[in-house]
């Protein structure tokens, strides 16, 4: 395995300036002193706030609205994944994180209002963190980031790409890390979870199928953190070097633990029932005539080795051995350095790296009907004498599709590989990240800020216990060989002649041998790097007299300059780049490509009045950039922002921004492959849920009708790829609000805000499904060209047959939420401090439109194949904290809360609405809440210990059956990034600083 050599060199030097450093450091007089971390969170202080590089007070008197999550947040919550924090703030919306398994590219994201993680800019220290993985994508990977060194999250929402470029479409999340500290810090925590099974139905369910169920009460996810951060000031007091190292150990949990995972629950009559795949266990042998129709749907009865008809008993439960949370090992450290030297220059420096490890784990591979067999039936020495008369009727030979060769059938074959173990794919991440920067003021006027960054990540994919295509197809091609032994056609006629056949035609027929000669090793390997030069200058021209005379304060204003270039080289294995490992998404292309951008940009903020009648303050803020791509276009963004305090005690805002997302390395040059990645296609089967006349715009024969063979997997091909014809997708977002800050009620604070995000000419992949929805019902030119079916009407047998959903810019993608914000702090006397703290969000619409002109679907309030993980209207967080007057002891509950949803075949939208698909009693997710509880306490002088339950009461997550679950979100008949799916969670951190 060949690491990337350019990480290789980055962490040397790396490790080289942390050795110089600390040798600095360490030969001055140590000036480690433990500080206090306890702030009153209430305190305005002059920062630069994000979403602006002109400093200002926090988010209550700032124009755009932020949310802020202080270290002690993350404290209380006891999670140390900081996607996990992050998702329980009510804008975030669940993205890749630990608990996806199959589906997963063993990263972290986030997505800020159910917009997709490529439109959410990710930054450290208000630079940008360069994209987490080599696959060609633009967003981050949140898991370099350690979650021990945060000083405070700031979340913004709204385009923010006059600020900070593109990709701030739906806001920044912005990581202010502690660079600055004094002293010694040892955090250690150990977490698990523990779960009673109490689901009588589904155990019921479970055990009538003749699945194992589990036991009863479960400790799983065991998890081990231990964090060293350690820092001095140097020089007089005009250096400070700070350093970490973290170490995470995360256990793997398997679906097999939890009564509602251990089958995959399924509509049926009368009630639910264990569904899973046709690739089962005693496979699943398909055969069609010249005419299309299925004249073969047998399995190999694993007791009594009987060849029969294919029935819902025999399908494969593939839920046990999936993983719940995929086991986790990583290590971070790095080292921040500042050094002023003289009062106009300090200079900086920030490194960090990040080793990560991941697996994933699926049901196991097998052949997936990858290929038509032929089956000789004359020659084939496997074959039982009943298969023979079965298979080789002299109907099935005579109705054979022209070109089969005399005497063969073609089955198309679906058979599990029980006798291997799970399909596995570990994820290695290394990453590294540099910044070299130094600032300072010029004068009392004017200040500035230049930097250079560089982020490299470096992967490295392996895929085991997966079978070879092409081998499959020799270990099935059978002969008599010397003797009338069974011997693969490849080994007589020497073209492979290490092929062992595969007896899959009797119970206890695959050898060990067999199994080893089918599976091959897959991997994938690549690095993405990142450099930014950038330089600015902050002015206050009010010093200079510009300014109204109504105000106290003048104009402020930032000019700014940066370069930016991205590269990506991802490279996929032979086997892999040509789709070989079965039971994959098929070919795996590799990506190449890189661009650079120039960009200039300048802000400004001006008050108009000032403590004056009726105008307290009166501002406005105005932005703008240009960027000059060497894509072959350029852009221009802007902003403009109008706050109003009429009095003290309210504050109106209200702001208009331009964000302009280009399309990322993977957009453009992923060559383009097909794959299957569709759900189900409303033609196939032999009652189609449209009818013939909708049936044939999507290229349904009349003939066809009635006969397009149902892929058993539930399962069509896409063709998937970049698209080097795109240009920039444009968004407009309008946001009015406003903060109440009562002077009569000291200690208390609302906001309230509104917003509407509208992205035009978006970069989307369009769901195969409502590719061939928006072609049947609405016959929309585009979606019908997208549209190539194959033998026999078929969008799965061949990869002739797919729908092409490469990227495109679409119609639209349009959210209107409004978010809510309310804390209220006060004494009680001799009982100590309370802190009440609301965050919330309120979804109105979540709309997009696939095509221009086209019909529109809404997915807010709705789950499902089409709109994925549940988009409640409405989801709060509520806190409240208590300061009691024993010294060193603090408590804390939460609640957090997640509003009902609907399955999306309920939307009144004909690209959504399918009733048929809907069963009875799980139409609906109801109402969910979640109570946490944790207590820190002050076991000796510097230590503190705080221990902590969420999801105190253990309760169960939403049960969602197949039919209505999209492919990869939904894990385990839920969706595991949005619920609590291990049950209670049970912590405890102890923090020693000295």
């Amino acid at each position: 395995m060949t690491r990337n050599t350019e990480i290789a060199r980055a962490v040397r030097y790396s490790l080289l300036v942390g050795a110089v450093t600390v040798g600095a450091a360490a030969s001055l007089p140590a000036q480690a002193q433990a500080q206090s971390t306890d702030q009153d969170s209430t305190a305005l202080t002059t920062v630069v706030v994000t979403g602006s590089r002109i400093q200002s007070s926090a988010n209550l008197v700032s124009i755009s609205p932020v949310t802020t999550v202080t270290a002690l947040d993350i404290q209380q919550t006891g999670l140390t994944r900081v996607e996990d924090m992050l998702n329980n703030l009510p804008m975030v919306f669940a993205g890749q994180g630990s608990t996806l398994s199959n589906g997963s590219d063993g990263t972290a994201t986030v997505d800020l209002h159910d917009l997709g993680p490529e439109r959410t800019l990710v930054l450290v220290n208000g630079r940008r963190l360069g994209p987490g993985s080599a696959d060609g994508r633009n967003y981050s990977d949140v898991n370099q980031i350690p979650a021990q060194l945060i000083e405070r999250v700031e979340v913004l929402t709204g385009g923010a790409s006059a600020v900070y470029g593109a990709d701030a479409v739906s806001g920044v999340v912005n990581f202010i890390m502690n660079t600055k500290f004094e002293g010694v810090k040892i955090d250690v925590n150990y977490g698990m979870n523990q779960h009673d099974n109490h689901e009588s139905g589904i155990q019921g369910i479970v055990s009538g199928a003749g699945d194992a169920l589990p036991s009863h009460s479960v400790d799983t996810g065991f998890t081990k953190d231990l964090a060293f951060l350690a820092g001095s000031n140097f020089a007089d007091g005009k250096g400070n070097a700070t350093f970490y190292a973290t170490y995470t150990d995360q256990a793997s949990v398997a679906q097999s633990k939890f009564d509602y995972s251990a089958c995959t629950l399924a509509a049926g009559s009368p009630a639910p029932h264990c569904g899973g795949s046709a690739t089962s266990a005693g496979g699943l042998f398909l055969a069609y005539n010249s005419a299309g129709k299925q004249i073969l749907y047998n399995t190999v009865d694993s007791k009594t080795g009987a060849f029969r008809p294919f029935g819902a008993q025999d399908l494969y439960n593939y839920g046990p051995l999936n993983y719940y949370q995929r086991p986790d090992e990583r290590y971070t450290g790095g080292s921040f350095i500042n050094y002023d030297v003289n009062e106009h220059v300090n200079v900086y420096a920030e490194l960090m790296f990040t080793r990560n490890t991941s697996t994933s784990q699926i049901a196991p591979s097998g052949d997936f009907a990858s290929a038509l067999v032929p089956v000789n039936c004359a020659t084939n020495p496997l074959l039982t004498a009943q298969e023979r008369s079965t298979i080789c009727s002299a109907s099935n030979l005579a109705g054979q599709p022209a070109g089969t060769a005399p005497g063969t059938v073609g089955l198309y074959i679906l058979r599990r590989n029980v006798e291997g173990g799970g399909r596995q794919e570990e994820f290695t991440n290394e990453s590294f990240r540099e910044v070299i920067g130094v600032k300072g003021d010029i004068n009392d006027t004017w200040n500035y800020d230049a930097y250079a960054s560089y982020d490299v990540v470096d992967i490295v994919n392996s895929n085991l216990n997966y079978f070879s295509n092409a081998n499959l197809g020799n270990a099935l091609n059978v002969v008599a060989g010397p003797g009338g032994v069974p011997t693969c056609t490849s080994v007589v006629n020497g073209s492979d002649p290490a092929c062992v056949p595969y007896n899959i035609w009797v119970p206890g027929g695959v050898t060990k041998a067999a199994t080893n000669y089918l599976s091959i090793p897959l991997q994938e390997s690549g690095a993405v790097t990142e450099q930014v030069a950038s330089a600015s200058m902050t002015g206050d021209l009010g010093k200079y007299g510009v300014k109204f005379p109504t105000a106290a304060s003048g104009l402020k204003i930032n000019v700014g300059a940066e370069y930016r270039e991205e590269k990506s080289n991802f490279n996929p294995d032979l086997a892999t780049e040509l789709g070989e490992g079965a039971g994959g998404s098929g070919p795996t292309p590799p990506v190449s490509g890189e661009f650079h951008v120039a960009e200039a940009y300048t802000e400004m903020r001006m008050p108009i009045m000032e403590n004056m009648p009726g105008a307290d303050e009166l501002a406005v803020e105005a932005g703008y950039r240009y960027s000059d791509y060497t894509l072959g276009f350029n852009t221009n963004t802007y902003k403009l922002g109008l706050e109003w305090a009429p009095i003290k005690d309210i504050r109106a805002r209200a702001s208009y921004n331009r964000a302009v997302r280009a399309p990322s390395i993977g957009e453009l040059f992923t060559p383009l492959s097909v794959g299957p990645d569709g759900s189900t296609d409303p033609c196939w089967g032999a009652h189609p849920t449209l009818s013939s006349t909708q049936c044939a715009r999507t290229g349904v024969s009349a003939t066809e009708y009635g006969n397009v063979g149902a892929n058993p997997a539930d399962q069509f091909n896409e063709q998937l790829g970049g698209n080097s014809t795109l240009h920039p997708e444009q968004a407009d977002t309008y946001s009015y609000g406003f903060v109440f800050q009562p002077q009569f009620l000291p200690g208390a604070t609302m906001s309230v805000d509104y917003y509407d995000i509208k992205i035009k000419n978006a970069i989307l992949t369009d769901p195969g499904t409502a590719v061939l929805l928006s072609c049947a019902l609405e016959n929309a030119a585009s979606a019908c060209s997208a549209i190539h079916r194959g033998l026999n009407g078929s969008l799965w047998l061949s990869q002739t047959g797919f729908v092409n959903t490469q990227d495109n810019n679409a119609g639209f993608l349009e959210t209107k939420d409004i978010d809510i914000k309310m804390a209220y702090r006060f004494d009680v006397g001799n009982y100590g401090k309370l802190l009440f703290n609301l965050e919330g969000t309120d979804v109105l619409d979540n709309v997009t439109q696939l095509f221009v002109g086209g019909p529109t679907y809404d997915c807010a309030g709705y789950y499902g194949v089409t709109c994925g993980n549940p988009l409640p209207r409405w989801r709060h967080v509520f806190s409240a904290d208590w300061s009691t007057p024993w010294t060193g002891l603090d408590l804390t509950a939460r609640w957090r809360f997640f509003g009902a949803t609907r399955v999306d075949a309920l939307s009144g939208s004909p690209l959504l609405s399918n009733p048929a698909a809907v069963y009875p009693g799980y139409e609906r997710i109801s109402n969910y809440s979640y109570l946490d509880l944790s207590a820190a306490l002050t076991v000796a002088k510097n230590v503190t210990l705080r221990l902590g339950v969420n999801n105190v009461l253990d309760k169960d997550p939403p049960i969602v059956l197949s039919g209505n679950c999209a492919a990869g979100p939904c894990n385990g008949n839920t969706f595991s990034q949005t619920y609590d799916v291990l049950g209670r969670y049970l912590y405890a951190h102890l923090t020693a600083q000295f």
